[in-house]
Protein backbone atom coordinates (compact mmCIF):
# COMPACT_ATOMS: atom_id res chain seq x y z
CA UNK A 1 0.00 0.00 0.00
CA UNK A 2 2.79 2.44 0.88
CA UNK A 3 5.55 1.34 -1.49
CA UNK A 4 6.43 4.56 -3.33
CA UNK A 5 8.37 4.63 -6.58
CA UNK A 6 9.17 8.36 -6.55
CA UNK A 7 12.76 9.25 -5.64
CA UNK A 8 13.59 5.52 -5.50
CA UNK A 9 15.06 5.30 -8.99
CA UNK A 10 12.12 4.05 -11.07
CA UNK A 11 9.50 6.82 -11.05
CA UNK A 12 9.07 10.01 -13.07
CA UNK A 13 9.93 12.16 -10.04
CA UNK A 14 13.59 12.59 -9.16
CA UNK A 15 13.25 15.13 -6.35
CA UNK A 16 9.98 16.56 -5.04
CA UNK A 17 11.80 19.31 -3.13
CA UNK A 18 11.94 21.53 -6.23
CA UNK A 19 8.14 21.62 -6.31
CA UNK A 20 7.63 22.65 -2.67
CA UNK A 21 7.29 26.08 -1.10
CA UNK A 22 10.49 25.51 0.89
CA UNK A 23 12.68 25.56 -2.21
CA UNK A 24 14.40 28.90 -2.90
CA UNK A 25 15.58 29.17 -6.53
CA UNK A 26 18.99 30.66 -7.30
CA UNK A 27 17.32 33.23 -9.52
CA UNK A 28 13.55 33.88 -9.30
CA UNK A 29 11.83 33.72 -12.68
CA UNK A 30 9.87 36.59 -14.18
CA UNK A 31 10.50 39.11 -11.39
CA UNK A 32 13.59 40.99 -12.59
CA UNK A 33 12.00 44.42 -12.18
CA UNK A 34 10.72 43.66 -8.69
CA UNK A 35 14.09 42.24 -7.62
CA UNK A 36 15.84 45.39 -8.83
CA UNK A 37 13.40 47.57 -6.87
CA UNK A 38 14.03 45.64 -3.65
CA UNK A 39 17.78 45.79 -4.24
CA UNK A 40 17.59 49.55 -4.84
CA UNK A 41 15.86 50.02 -1.48
CA UNK A 42 18.55 48.24 0.57
CA UNK A 43 21.60 49.06 -1.59
CA UNK A 44 22.60 52.11 0.51
CA UNK A 45 23.35 49.76 3.41
CA UNK A 46 26.38 48.49 1.47
CA UNK A 47 27.80 52.04 1.70
CA UNK A 48 26.68 52.58 5.30
CA UNK A 49 24.02 55.01 4.13
CA UNK A 50 20.36 55.27 5.07
CA UNK A 51 18.26 52.80 3.02
CA UNK A 52 14.69 53.24 1.85
CA UNK A 53 12.00 51.43 3.80
CA UNK A 54 9.83 49.33 1.53
CA UNK A 55 6.40 47.69 1.72
CA UNK A 56 6.08 44.78 -0.70
CA UNK A 57 2.47 43.70 -1.21
CA UNK A 58 0.34 41.45 -3.38
CA UNK A 59 -1.70 38.23 -3.21
CA UNK A 60 -0.30 34.92 -1.97
CA UNK A 61 1.93 32.85 -4.22
CA UNK A 62 3.27 35.64 -6.45
CA UNK A 63 6.93 35.53 -5.40
CA UNK A 64 7.14 38.27 -2.76
CA UNK A 65 8.99 36.27 -0.12
CA UNK A 66 11.15 34.46 -2.66
CA UNK A 67 12.37 37.74 -4.17
CA UNK A 68 13.03 39.41 -0.81
CA UNK A 69 15.00 36.41 0.44
CA UNK A 70 16.95 36.32 -2.82
CA UNK A 71 17.96 39.98 -2.53
CA UNK A 72 18.82 39.64 1.16
CA UNK A 73 21.02 36.60 0.50
CA UNK A 74 22.88 38.50 -2.20
CA UNK A 75 23.22 41.57 0.03
CA UNK A 76 24.87 39.49 2.73
CA UNK A 77 27.08 37.51 0.34
CA UNK A 78 28.25 40.40 -1.84
CA UNK A 79 28.26 43.37 0.55
CA UNK A 80 28.66 41.75 3.95
CA UNK A 81 25.50 43.40 5.28
CA UNK A 82 23.71 41.43 7.98
CA UNK A 83 20.28 40.32 6.76
CA UNK A 84 17.50 39.13 9.05
CA UNK A 85 14.23 37.48 8.02
CA UNK A 86 11.35 37.21 10.50
CA UNK A 87 7.94 35.70 9.80
CA UNK A 88 5.31 37.67 11.73
CA UNK A 89 2.99 34.66 11.81
CA UNK A 90 5.50 33.09 14.19
CA UNK A 91 6.56 36.25 16.01
CA UNK A 92 3.43 38.38 16.05
CA UNK A 93 3.95 40.49 19.17
CA UNK A 94 6.29 43.36 19.92
CA UNK A 95 8.38 41.49 22.49
CA UNK A 96 8.59 38.21 20.55
CA UNK A 97 9.65 39.95 17.35
CA UNK A 98 12.33 42.07 19.05
CA UNK A 99 13.59 39.00 20.90
CA UNK A 100 13.88 37.05 17.64
CA UNK A 101 15.69 39.99 16.01
CA UNK A 102 18.17 40.06 18.89
CA UNK A 103 18.76 36.31 18.64
CA UNK A 104 19.37 36.49 14.89
CA UNK A 105 21.87 39.29 15.50
CA UNK A 106 23.84 36.78 17.56
CA UNK A 107 22.93 37.58 21.13
CA UNK A 108 22.00 34.77 23.53
CA UNK A 109 18.29 34.21 23.94
CA UNK A 110 17.15 36.54 26.72
CA UNK A 111 15.13 35.24 29.59
CA UNK A 112 11.35 35.27 29.23
CA UNK A 113 9.62 38.51 30.01
CA UNK A 114 12.63 40.74 29.41
CA UNK A 115 11.43 44.37 29.17
CA UNK A 116 11.16 45.87 25.69
CA UNK A 117 13.53 48.67 26.67
CA UNK A 118 16.27 46.14 27.43
CA UNK A 119 15.70 44.37 24.11
CA UNK A 120 15.93 47.67 22.23
CA UNK A 121 19.06 48.64 24.14
CA UNK A 122 20.78 45.40 23.13
CA UNK A 123 19.73 45.81 19.48
CA UNK A 124 21.08 49.36 19.46
CA UNK A 125 24.31 48.11 21.03
CA UNK A 126 24.69 45.71 18.09
CA UNK A 127 23.91 48.45 15.56
CA UNK A 128 26.47 50.79 17.12
CA UNK A 129 29.21 48.17 16.88
CA UNK A 130 28.43 46.65 13.49
CA UNK A 131 27.50 47.66 9.97
CA UNK A 132 23.86 48.20 9.05
CA UNK A 133 21.25 45.49 9.04
CA UNK A 134 18.47 44.65 6.58
CA UNK A 135 15.30 43.38 8.25
CA UNK A 136 12.51 41.59 6.39
CA UNK A 137 9.17 41.40 8.20
CA UNK A 138 7.21 38.80 6.27
CA UNK A 139 3.44 38.44 6.80
CA UNK A 140 3.59 41.98 8.22
CA UNK A 141 -0.21 42.17 8.32
CA UNK A 142 -0.19 39.44 10.99
CA UNK A 143 1.85 41.53 13.45
CA UNK A 144 -0.36 42.56 16.35
CA UNK A 145 1.71 45.53 17.52
CA UNK A 146 2.54 47.06 14.14
CA UNK A 147 2.47 50.67 15.28
CA UNK A 148 4.69 50.06 18.32
CA UNK A 149 7.18 47.92 16.38
CA UNK A 150 7.54 50.47 13.60
CA UNK A 151 8.05 53.21 16.16
CA UNK A 152 10.73 51.09 17.91
CA UNK A 153 12.59 50.31 14.71
CA UNK A 154 12.53 53.86 13.43
CA UNK A 155 13.81 55.19 16.76
CA UNK A 156 16.67 52.72 16.51
CA UNK A 157 17.34 53.94 12.98
CA UNK A 158 17.52 57.53 14.12
CA UNK A 159 19.63 56.98 17.23
CA UNK A 160 22.05 54.17 16.36
CA UNK A 161 25.44 54.65 14.69
CA UNK A 162 24.50 52.45 11.72
CA UNK A 163 21.34 52.01 9.69
CA UNK A 164 18.44 49.59 9.69
CA UNK A 165 16.61 48.86 6.44
CA UNK A 166 13.06 47.55 6.78
CA UNK A 167 11.30 45.54 4.08
CA UNK A 168 7.74 44.60 5.02
CA UNK A 169 5.92 41.89 3.08
CA UNK A 170 2.13 41.80 3.15
CA UNK A 171 -0.83 40.30 1.33
CA UNK A 172 -2.79 43.49 2.01
CA UNK A 173 -2.89 46.81 0.18
CA UNK A 174 -0.99 49.62 1.98
CA UNK A 175 -4.30 51.32 2.78
CA UNK A 176 -5.05 48.39 5.12
CA UNK A 177 -1.76 48.38 7.00
CA UNK A 178 -3.48 49.87 10.08
CA UNK A 179 -0.56 52.11 11.00
CA UNK A 180 -1.40 55.38 12.66
CA UNK A 181 -0.51 58.58 10.74
CA UNK A 182 2.52 59.32 12.93
CA UNK A 183 4.04 55.87 12.36
CA UNK A 184 3.28 55.99 8.65
CA UNK A 185 4.94 59.37 8.38
CA UNK A 186 7.95 58.28 10.42
CA UNK A 187 8.32 55.12 8.36
CA UNK A 188 8.18 57.06 5.05
CA UNK A 189 8.25 53.85 3.04
CA UNK A 190 7.98 53.19 -0.66
CA UNK A 191 5.61 50.54 -1.94
CA UNK A 192 6.11 47.74 -4.44
CA UNK A 193 3.17 45.78 -5.83
CA UNK A 194 3.49 42.18 -7.02
CA UNK A 195 0.82 41.21 -9.53
CA UNK A 196 -0.35 37.61 -10.10
CA UNK A 197 1.75 35.56 -12.49
CA UNK A 198 0.52 35.38 -16.07
CA UNK A 199 0.62 32.28 -18.30
CA UNK A 200 4.08 32.85 -19.88
CA UNK A 201 5.65 33.48 -16.47
CA UNK A 202 4.11 30.34 -15.01
CA UNK A 203 5.26 28.31 -18.02
CA UNK A 204 8.84 29.51 -17.48
CA UNK A 205 8.70 28.66 -13.78
CA UNK A 206 7.17 25.23 -14.34
CA UNK A 207 9.64 24.37 -17.10
CA UNK A 208 12.62 25.10 -14.86
CA UNK A 209 11.19 23.24 -11.88
CA UNK A 210 10.12 20.26 -14.03
CA UNK A 211 13.66 20.01 -15.40
CA UNK A 212 14.98 19.79 -11.84
CA UNK A 213 12.27 17.63 -10.29
CA UNK A 214 11.44 15.11 -13.04
CA UNK A 215 13.26 12.65 -15.21
CA UNK A 216 13.95 13.83 -18.79
CA UNK A 217 10.87 13.65 -21.00
CA UNK A 218 8.48 12.96 -18.15
CA UNK A 219 6.59 16.27 -18.44
CA UNK A 220 5.31 17.16 -21.94
CA UNK A 221 5.09 20.83 -22.91
CA UNK A 222 1.32 20.61 -23.28
CA UNK A 223 0.94 19.56 -19.63
CA UNK A 224 2.93 22.56 -18.44
CA UNK A 225 0.93 24.85 -20.69
CA UNK A 226 -2.37 23.44 -19.47
CA UNK A 227 -1.46 23.90 -15.80
CA UNK A 228 -0.10 27.42 -16.41
CA UNK A 229 -3.22 28.52 -18.29
CA UNK A 230 -5.60 27.16 -15.64
CA UNK A 231 -3.74 28.74 -12.73
CA UNK A 232 -3.20 32.08 -14.49
CA UNK A 233 -6.92 32.27 -15.20
CA UNK A 234 -7.93 31.41 -11.62
CA UNK A 235 -5.34 33.01 -9.35
CA UNK A 236 -1.86 33.46 -10.80
CA UNK A 237 -0.60 31.65 -7.69
CA UNK A 238 2.72 29.93 -8.38
CA UNK A 239 2.33 27.65 -5.37
CA UNK A 240 -0.91 26.30 -6.83
CA UNK A 241 0.80 25.58 -10.15
CA UNK A 242 3.70 23.77 -8.50
CA UNK A 243 1.35 21.80 -6.27
CA UNK A 244 -0.68 20.70 -9.29
CA UNK A 245 2.47 19.52 -11.06
CA UNK A 246 3.64 17.66 -7.95
CA UNK A 247 0.30 15.87 -7.60
CA UNK A 248 0.49 14.89 -11.26
CA UNK A 249 3.97 13.44 -10.75
CA UNK A 250 2.89 11.46 -7.72
CA UNK A 251 -0.14 10.13 -9.57
CA UNK A 252 2.03 9.07 -12.50
CA UNK A 253 4.34 7.22 -10.14
CA UNK A 254 1.43 5.44 -8.45
CA UNK A 255 0.09 4.34 -11.82
CA UNK A 256 3.54 3.26 -13.02
CA UNK A 257 3.51 5.38 -16.21
CA UNK A 258 6.55 7.10 -17.73
CA UNK A 259 4.97 10.49 -18.37
CA UNK A 260 2.52 12.78 -16.60
CA UNK A 261 0.98 13.20 -20.02
CA UNK A 262 -0.43 9.69 -19.68
CA UNK A 263 -2.68 10.57 -16.73
CA UNK A 264 -5.63 12.84 -16.16
CA UNK A 265 -4.60 15.97 -14.26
Amino acid sequence: MFNETSESGSGVLRSESYLTTDYLPDEPVGRESEINSIADAVRPLARRKKPDNLLVYGPAGVGKTTCVKHVFDRLEEEAGVKSVYINCWQYNTRSSLLTELLIQLGYPAPRKGKPVDELLSKIREWMDKNRGVALALDEFDQLEDRTEVIYDLQMLNEEAENSLGIVMVSNHHPSKDQLDPRSRSRLNCHTLQFNPYDTPQLINILEKRAEQAFRPGAVPDEVIEEIAEQVAENSGDCRQALSTLLRAGRKADRQGVNSVGDIEI
